[in-house]
């Protein structure tokens, strides 16, 4: 029984490998792609000479190790996707034409990744504390939806449209609503309908998930946002994974076969459908959070520190180098957009600067171990469905904004209350 279980470990790490390989050199080729369909986000990219090649692929491949060695939890699903986030930009490093120290970015880029990969991966223990019964648990979620769909009616009523997708996202700054109602929409669309969804469908009550499905694509004509349009559709993707594969392996293909259809969509399928499938999963999904490391470090190796400034809490007690917000900032600066960027670029790059960059990114790390705590006893289908929607959003936003605006803080409270039939056997 032991020496079975240690050779489906030792299957499971080798495949783990071989898929982490391939998901490093899909990387590569998509970026490179992306470069030629979409110029303007980098339109200097070029394939790095060999000898660059091969020094990036060595400083990408140092933390295969931790990936290896670790368990499945939030953190790891949390940590791959940050880890193709980083690998894309030391590749980048080497060909933009971006002037700022790239020596330094590239080690920078590391370090915060290992920084943050320790405590993310690693940080994992049980804690006692109270879970509600089954019966309360399902009033919650049915208390949930109905939550859900009066927040919808309700900023409906501030605006909503019906158009085409194109159409659609270009009206999506015309609606203004209370700053309260703008984060219940993000609570609600990131964390609770995700965790209702999940909730359901691994309860087998197939008709309250689909409504949490419906509710979530009910919020598109009211946000604007390309993510809720496709959010149900991404988590039965990933449900169907994590049904059929083991955890680490669907997480690394949760990864790889995206930009694989994206790639086929646009080179195969040639139409408008195919081109929007190769721009919001290529260039929105895996490399955007890359070009925006980019961005950031160029942008601040000339430009004060924030000092975590960029968070309305500390711009209380410090005085502040800029009135906007720091995707606005670099939209201005750069016209590609409101660009956002990811806790390695905000919490670390804007915040303390490259030197100083993997102290912040190993605080933001101890976070994510605080969702492993509060996951701990779940199965890995309900992690990674129920978060699906907010591992989009750290690869391109502030941690602090998901805690809050996208209800990361709400998704770890439904994870630490879920009832014992929710956990996984021991």
């Amino acid at each position: 029984m032991a020496v079975s279980r240690d050779r489906n470990l030792a299957r499971e790490q080798a495949v783990t490998v071989a898929l982490i390989f391939a998901l490093l050199a899909l990387t590569v080729v998509s970026n490179s792609l992306v470069g030629r369909v979409f110029p303007a986000y980098i339109s200097e990219l070029r394939f790095p000479a060999p000898t660059d090649a091969l020094v990036a692929a060595a400083l990408a491949l140092i933390p295969l190790p931790l990936f290896v060695l670790a368990r499945f939890s939030f953190g790891y699903i949390v940590g791959l996707w940050m880890y193709g986030m980083v690998a894309g930009f030391i590749f980048l490093s080497y060909s933009t034409k971006l002037e700022y120290n790239h020596s330094q970015a590239r080690i920078s880029a590391l370090l915060c990744l290992i920084s943050f990969l320790v405590p993310a991966l690693f940080l994992r223990f049980k804690i006692s504390l109270f879970s509600i019964s089954p019966r309360a648990m399902n009033a919650l979620m049915i208390c949930a939806l109905i939550l859900s769909a009066a927040v919808v009616a309700a900023s409906a009523m501030y605006g909503f449209r019906i158009a085409g997708l194109l159409e659609s996202l270009a009206m999506r700054e015309e609606v203004t609503r209370p700053r309260l109602l703008n984060y219940l929409n993000g609570i609600i669309s990131g964390a609770v309908l995700p965790f209702c969804f999940a909730y359901f469908a691994l309860n087998r009550r197939v008709a309250l998930s689909a409504i949490a499905a419906v509710l979530l694509f009910a919020f598109f004509p009211v946000l604007l946002n390309k993510t809720v349009l496709l959010a149900p559709l991404w988590l039965v993707f990933i449900l169907a994974l994590y049904t059929v594969f083991r955890p680490k392996t669907a997480t690394v293909l949760s990864m790889i076969i995206p930009p694989i259809i994206g790639i086929a969509g646009y080179f195969v399928f040639i139409s408008e459908l195919g081109a929007l499938a190769f721009g919001f999963i290529n260039l929105r999904m895996m490399a955007i959070p890359s070009i925006a490391l980019d961005h950031y470090s160029h942008f601040f190796s000339s430009h004060p520190h924030t000092n975590f400034c960029q968070i309305n809490f500390v711009r209380l007690f410090t005085e502040c180098p800029y009135n906007e917000q720091l995707g606005a900032i670099l939209k201005n600066e750069y016209n590609l957009g409101n660009f956002n960027g990811s806790l390695f670029a905000t919490e670390g790059i804007a915040s303390v600067g490259p030197i100083l960059a993997p102290i912040a990114t190993f605080v933001c790390g101890v976070v994510i171990g605080l969702g492993n705590v509060a996951s701990a006893r779940l199965s890995p289908a309900l992690i990674a469905v129920s978060s699906g929607v907010l591992v989009q959003a750290l690869t391109n936003v502030p941690l602090s904004t998901v805690l809050l605006s996208n209800g990361g803080g709400a998704l770890f409270l439904l994870w630490l209350v879920s009832p014992m039939g929710m956990r996984a056997k021991k």
